[in-house]
């Protein structure tokens, strides 16, 4: 396997992941609940295609089931690392109120009627972007695999 290969597929997908996320922040829905559903939903279209592509170009269209696991597995930490770097780069740097719109959003979540200012410092302060970051990376890698055992049954090729 050309890991090469593979982890550049990951970082156009990792990067799809982030145009997907500025868009859906720009557009004021990225804290919506189904906003998750749409990150999922680009994973799989990624893992589907990235596999596709790597068995057509490196493989000649036969694949089976441990390579195309494989593929999406490392599309999946691929992107979920490219998305992480883009959480530190971008909370720490360019939206300098987003952990603060994370804490609100949170506590909308939760039902807080009267956002005090002292359960709001609070929350403030358990909120970082490391903390945004590797949960991302987490949730991205592991259903990314579990996408990829599913998809790999559709995509191998004999």
């Amino acid at each position: 396997m050309n890991r090469r290969v593979l982890f550049g597929v990951g970082v156009v997908c990792g990067l799809a992941q982030v145009i997907a996320g500025v868009a859906m922040y720009l557009a004021g829905v990225y804290f919506a609940p189904w906003s998750m559903l749409v990150s999922v939903f680009l994973l799989l279209v990624c893992i589907v295609a990235g596999t596709r592509w790597y068995a057509a170009h490196c493989l000649n269209r036969k694949i089976t089931y441990l390579q195309a696991l494989s593929v999406g597995i490392v599309i999946s930490i691929s992107t979920g690392l490219v998305y992480a770097l883009y959480n530190l780069i971008s909370i720490s740097w360019f939206y300098p109120n987003f952990l603060d719109e994370v804490v609100r959003a949170r506590m909308a979540h939760q039902g807080v009627a009267q956002q005090s200012t002292a359960s709001f410092a609070a929350l403030r302060a358990e909120v970082s972007a490391l903390g945004i970051a590797i949960p991302n990376l987490i949730r991205l890698s592991v259903i990314g695999s579990i996408l990829s055992l599913l998809t790999s049954l559709f995509l191998k090729r004999r």
